[in-house]
């Protein structure tokens, strides 16, 4: 090592806990985000989008057998 260079000491992520909310958590968390002048819109879904997205499904469930058959 170089005498001019630093050394940068870095945080491990050993010991963590990792983030697993169950149904409360995520009730509460919602109440709060409401409470506070937060707003929740449900979306529409569009049937246009879902047909576009099989059909590209679709296509790559083709290319897969085709590729496997090789």
């Amino acid at each position: 090592m170089e005498k001019n260079s630093i050394r940068i000491k870095r945080r491990t992520r050993k010991g963590s806990v990792s983030f697993n909310p169950d149904r409360g958590f995520v009730a509460n968390a919602v109440a709060e985000f409401l409470q506070n002048g937060g707003k929740i819109e449900q979306l529409k879904p569009d049937e246009r989008s879902f047909q576009e997205a099989m059909t590209r499904y679709e296509g790559s469930i083709a290319a897969d057998e085709f590729l496997l058959e090789s």
